[in-house]
């Protein structure tokens, strides 16, 4: 689509009947934190041995102890809410097992508000209801074949006392009965992973992906296997794969650290960050939500998304009932933010409004990722929101090798 860009931007608001421009409600001043205290490492260090040594309440002490000197410090209550999860897993008593639960969630939920970004935070608060009851896995959960089921459930109950050769015992004869069963072959991993024997493990997180190579838990098991092995680039294949499975969970980012996204930023390997998309249409009324710092460009990117949703989504998606953001429109409005800028930059002087000297780095970044095809794999990774992320499957099916280049690159710092 071609656009008459270079406009007084008021006058381009102008080209949308019943267009509104508004500027996103201004979040309230943020109190006044207290100046952090700092953490005991050394008692910190004490909590994670005794986890290792399934002492999970008195490391749960530890980490309440240290929360009192950073109260608003969301991880250290994330790993409150996990030791009382994990102790739940081990108690022999019901009642002793919704006590643990009960208090495991109520910390979750703690963590959560205090902004946490802990991937195992989110499986406690879907497993585990607010009084401390978790729902029993019916018969036939692992395994339509009744025997194969069984061994499954006697595996799990080895694994929690930790009798781990037991438990593979168990998981390996539900695999010999059902060869297709991925729970049984990933499970046999992760007793031999618990057990120490890292190797073996990392087999039979290889035969659960043979199984079902679209489930992520494998891949990211598979991974942990080769980082301890000291293998790093194969276990990045694996962590990778993993995300590509699963793109917008915690525990899929969790591997890609800050220290990783720099080494690939130090080569070169830039993101540019800009706003996130808030414009809507609402009963055939455009809204664009532009704050005051943005700019014209910014401008420019909503209205051009907001045409190409009001004039092309329904034909590109006509299976859909409503609007939304998408894949195809949010390439077209950075595309109508790159031509704006180019066709400025070609007038002496550039219009004031379009505040290029600020905008440059970020349309070169942008420029860059277009050149080398990777525009669509940075718009899924780095700017979907819910509506936009409906689109990754499909892109995936047909460009699997694109994704992966960009986390390779931008993520990892591989060349």
């Amino acid at each position: 689509m071609q656009y008459p860009v270079l406009l007084p931007l008021v006058c381009a608001v102008a080209l949308f009947s019943g267009c509104a421009t508004t500027a996103p409600t201004q979040p309230a001043p943020a109190p006044k934190v207290a100046e952090l205290k700092p953490l005991d490492e050394a008692r910190l260090n004490e909590a994670r041995m005794l986890k290792e040594e399934r002492r999970f309440l008195e490391a749960a002490a530890i980490y309440e102890e240290q929360s009192k000197l950073q109260p608003q410090n969301a991880e250290l209550v994330a790993r409150q809410a996990h030791m009382f999860s994990s102790q739940a897993r081990v108690e022999t008593v019901p009642a002793n097992a919704k006590a643990m639960n009960k208090r495991a969630r109520a910390l979750a939920e703690q963590a959560e508000k205090l902004g946490t970004n802990d991937p195992l935070t989110p499986l406690i608060l879907a497993s585990v209801q607010p009084d401390g009851s978790t729902a029993e896995m019916p018969k036939g959960e692992f395994s339509k074949h009744e025997q194969a089921d069984k061994l499954i459930r006697d595996g799990e109950e080895a694994f929690n006392r930790r009798d781990f050769a037991n438990a593979r015992e168990c998981y390996q004869k539900a695999f010999e009965l059902e060869p297709t069963n991925y729970t049984a072959a990933l499970w046999t991993g992760d007793a031999y992973f618990s057990g120490k024997q890292t190797e073996p493990a990392a087999e039979w997180y290889r035969k659960a992906i043979v199984i079902d190579p679209e489930n992520e838990t494998a891949h990211r098991y598979l991974g942990d296997a080769l980082a301890k092995l000291g293998r790093r680039e194969e276990a990045l294949t694996e962590y990778i794969a993993a995300l590509l499975c699963q793109p917008y969970q915690r525990l899929t980012r969790q591997h890609f650290a800050a220290e990783l996204r720099a080494v690939a930023e130090a080569k070169g390997h830039v993101i540019p960050r800009f706003p996130a998309m808030q414009s809507t249409i609402e009963k055939e009324e455009i809204k664009i939500v532009i704050g005051p710092d943005t700019g014209a460009l910014f401008l420019a990117y909503n209205l051009g998304a907001m045409r190409w949703r009001k004039e092309l989504f329904s034909a590109h998606f006509p299976n859909e009932k409503g609007l939304r953001r998408s894949l195809p429109e949010e390439l077209d409005a950075i595309n109508v933010m790159l031509t704006v800028a180019e066709e400025a930059k070609a007038k002496n002087p550039a219009p004031k409004e379009l505040d290029l000297e600020k905008w440059q780095p970020i349309l070169n970044s942008l420029a860059v990722l277009k050149r080398d095809g990777l525009l669509e794999a940075y718009v899924l990774f780095e700017r979907a929101d819910e509506g936009l992320a409906k689109d990754f499957a499909a892109y995936r099916a047909a460009h699997r090798d694109k994704l992966e280049h960009y986390i390779r690159v931008y993520w990892c710092g591989f060349e």
